[in-house]
């Protein structure tokens, strides 16, 4: 992929014998954003299923290896919204796949339960609208006048929760369409689904059924998923998650790409999420990590596992980017490249292994709509209580209890713990939970304990609100109580995601130690594109972008007068502190509003000093070294010079 490298502005320097600059400058900021989400994604995807262009984006960007979720729970519904607001689930008006909506704000009655994964765009918007709160189609907006952001999602989860209620365009797919007597259904073979979303253009909507943007999505059609184990358990409904091998009707990643694209190339764009859900298919299938083997080429046994469905879900990845070169807009654009949450595989699975299992074995209760009364027998020490009004259970288990006391919650925690592979129990108080046991029937291995000190209590805590679970539990690793691969708890396999910045200014291959979770996305982009983030968020701001330094220095009086010129995507990089060090001296200033630190600097003997511009912010910090001489009276003598060094 070709880079391009501005160079640095020139900057009159005052009493100059010497002028030393470091870094690459950028020439701007960019000008658009690009967030591509690959739906339960784990680092070790890249190399494993040869994902060629995710591996390219980071050896050509910002990678960071310390990447991970940062909150619960770890699922589509919630790590969307998370995205593209920066704020935690328990400040987001939602928190988890089972919602007791206790301010009433759905309508059903205060304290009624939804099955977030159902929601409808209204339940979504109604929400958004409630916490009040912007988004980071709001910025574009602000920030471009005329230009327009776009979500993109074959999910409605993902789609609407990213977009939210003032998104110019959000494109997903429709429910089923059952209707026998319609054109599609012969067309496509049975049921189907086509575009849905808001403000859905033309262009993508057709005129009629059964352009382009419509997919088999026919139960029938499970590409044989529907009869084996484990994968039965949560089968394919034809074409939603996968391509298909009709190709004037594409589904799964391709559908999704195929959408952006018409979009890149026809509207006025400043920002888009596209979100790939195949790999999440898949591997609540098969376990995804486990899901290595081989299958004849153009079967359908290979559609339907993770090899293909990753290497697809890379090649949709190759083609946006093409797209961009091909606009002429590459250069101009970030690119960010992200996971909702990883996964891990049942290895340890307490669910029934049964056709249609999967959402039995994941809920237990009932909404306005729904109802799941069938619980594996795993989780009837919790029913015998009397006590569970719902109970969520994947990687982590969730209960919402009818009698919501203190003394009841701990007499849960405690029952929790009793339960197969339950690590570590919660009660919520308030707007955070109390560890209520580590000592449980499953004993933490050495790294399952390591990881839960250092992350556990911070990740249940980021889903304490009134409306969500009041006793919690979670897991030991590689286990499951939904389907053969699952996400949504605390487990390192679940919360380590991939993370990749790349835009035409960003150091190829820099791998900041720098930790990157969900919430730290949108301040990132933000800054990355000169917009002022307000109100604050519960994310930070990440290093990026390398900064540049120009570095004068000239004689006075005794010693040396340096300037330190810091800059940052072609802007003065503000309030940053500057080190000096060598030559017996240890000094720290820090650059005024116009990127300027001044310092007089009086060397012992004649010889380099660094000058470094730590890491901050969005700065991955930079350095250069000015040589200085001895000043006149000094134990080196001779002359204040300055050279390059």
């Amino acid at each position: 992929m070709a880079r391009r490298l501005a160079r640095i502005a020139c900057l009159a320097a005052i009493l100059v014998l010497a002028l030393v600059e470091t870094g690459p400058a950028a020439s701007a900021p960019p000008k658009r954003v690009l967030i591509v989400v690959m739906d339960q994604m784990r680092p070790e995807y890249v190399d494993l299923f040869d994902m060629d262009n995710v591996r390219m984006l980071m050896d050509d960007g910002v990678s960071y290896p310390n990447a991970y979720l940062g909150h619960m729970a770890a699922e589509t519904v919630i790590s969307h919204n998370v995205m593209t607001t920066g704020l935690l689930p328990k400040h987001m008006g939602w928190s988890d796949e089972v919602h007791r909506d206790v301010e009433n704000v759905l309508g059903g009655g205060p304290g009624a339960f939804y099955v977030t994964s159902s929601f409808a765009s209204t339940d979504f918007f109604a929400l958004q609208s409630r916490g009040g709160y912007p988004n980071l189609g709001d910025y574009v907006r602000s920030k471009f006048p005329g230009r327009k952001f776009a979500a993109v999602g074959m999910k409605t989860t993902a789609a609407y929760g990213a977009g939210g209620p003032r998104a110019d365009i959000i494109v997903t797919m429709s429910s089923r369409r059952t209707t026998t007597t319609a054109p599609c259904f012969g067309t496509l073979g049975g049921r189907f689904r086509g575009p849905a979303g808001l403000n859905v253009p033309s262009y993508i909507a057709g005129t009629g059924e059964c352009g382009r943007f419509y997919v088999n999505s026919d139960t029938g059609n499970t590409y044989t998923t529907g009869v084996t184990s484990p994968a039965w358990m949560y089968p394919l409904d034809g074409n939603r998650f996968v391509p298909g091998f009709d190709p004037a009707h594409l589904g799964g990643d391709t559908w999704v790409a195929d959408a952006a694209i018409e979009i890149m190339q026809r509207e006025a764009w400043g920002g888009m999420l596209v979100s790939l859900g195949g790999i999440d298919k898949s591997g609540h299938m098969w376990g995804g990590i486990t899901d290595t083997d081989t299958y004849p080429p153009g079967s359908p046994e290979e559609m339907a596992h993770e090899r293909f469905i990753a290497k697809n879900a890379d090649n949709q990845l190759g083609r946006l980017v093409q797209k961009l070169r091909d606009l002429g807009q590459l250069d101009e654009t970030l690119i960010v490249i992200t996971a909702d949450h990883a996964g891990n595989p049942a290895q340890k699975f307490h669910g029934l292994d049964g056709a249609g299992r999967g959402d039995f074995n994941w809920y237990y209760g009932r909404d306005a709509d729904e109802t799941y009364l069938q619980p594996q027998p795993q989780i009837q020490p919790l029913i015998a209580t009397g006590n569970v009004a719902f109970n969520y259970q994947d990687s982590a288990i969730r209960t919402w209890l009818v009698d919501q006391s203190l003394g009841k919650k701990q007499e849960m925690a405690t029952v929790m713990g009793t339960l197969p592979n339950v690590i570590a129990t919660y009660y919520r108080d308030g707007d955070h939970y109390v560890l209520r046991s580590s000592t449980t029937s499953t004993p933490m291995t050495a790294s399952e304990r390591s990881w839960w000190q250092a992350h556990g209590t911070e990740l249940v805590d980021t889903m304490a609100a009134p409306w969500a679970a009041d006793v919690v539990g979670l897991l030991s690793d590689d286990t499951s109580y939904g389907v053969a691969g699952d996400h949504g708890g605390a487990q390192r396999a679940v919360q380590r995601i991939p993370h990749v910045m790349w835009s035409a200014d960003a150091p190829a291959g820099a791998r900041p130690a720098a930790t990157f979770r969900s919430i730290d996305i949108l301040p990132t982009v933000l800054a990355a594109l000169g917009v002022e983030n307000r109100p604050p968020t519960d994310g930070v701001v990440r290093p990026v972008y390398r900064c540049s330094t120009r570095v004068s220095a000239g004689l006075r009086g005794a010693g040396s007068r340096v300037n330190v010129q810091a800059r940052l995507l072609g802007r003065p990089l503000a309030s940053a502190l500057v080190r000096f060090q060598g030559l017996g001296i240890q000094r720290t200033v820090r650059t005024d509003a116009s990127g300027l630190a001044s310092a007089n600097l009086r060397p012992r003997r004649s010889g380099m000093v660094r000058v470094t511009v730590p890491q901050r912010g969005l700065s991955l910090g930079c350095s250069t070294s000015v040589r200085l001489r001895a000043a006149a009276g000094t134990a080196g003598g001779g002359a204040g010079l300055t050279g390059r060094p």
